[in-house]
């Protein structure tokens, strides 16, 4: 049976990052289920909608390998302040799943009590996190592993891949789409 990934998504993610995760994973053969916060459509902070499978409220995190935050303020505010989220997150931890954020999503980790080593972030957002802030484009600490913003989204996306899949898959994608 091949890998499942969760994103939760809120309005004002950022696209890029939640793009470039999905497609990423997508073509190492993960399955990736979108759930938005409360609503099948949700969105970006520039004005790009996408469309979700489901709801963080029926998410079932036993299904899933790896649950991947994007970043974007009003995002992760709004996944930071929702029960689901935190308690999938929780779940997720306890039952030793991997677990990424991107950007700003760190917070919500932090809210949820999921990170505590050396992580990375947006800057101005590590403040409050519990753990080494690492000025890093991605940072891996056990099953946690975050990155600091859109502009890491793709490397972010090859530490998951490599992580769920292997670094033979990592370097198939990244010949295939001309990242070497």
């Amino acid at each position: 049976m091949g890998k499942k990934a969760l994103m939760p998504l809120a309005n004002g993610f950022e696209e890029i990052e939640a793009v470039t995760i999905i497609d990423i994973l997508r073509r190492a053969g993960v399955e990736v289920e979108i759930a938005g916060l409360g609503r099948y459509e949700v969105l970006g902070a520039h004005g790009v909608a996408i469309g979700a499978e489901t709801t963080i409220e029926d998410a079932e995190s036993d299904n899933f390998d790896l649950i991947v935050l994007a970043g974007g303020h009003e995002n992760a505010m709004s996944l930071a302040g929702d029960a689901a989220t935190l308690r999938t997150l929780r779940k997720m931890r306890d039952d030793g799943k991997l677990i990424g954020a991107v950007c700003a999503a760190p917070i919500v980790l932090a809210q949820a009590g999921v990170i505590s080593g050396d992580f990375t972030c947006y800057d101005g957002y590590e403040g409050g996190i519990e753990g080494a802030y690492k000025r890093e484009r991605v940072v891996e600490s056990g099953n946690v592993i975050t990155a600091r913003g859109p502009g890491t989204a793709a490397d972010f996306a090859f530490a998951l891949v490599t992580r769920l899949i292997g670094a033979e898959m990592t370097a198939q994608i990244k010949r295939a789409m001309y990242f070497d």
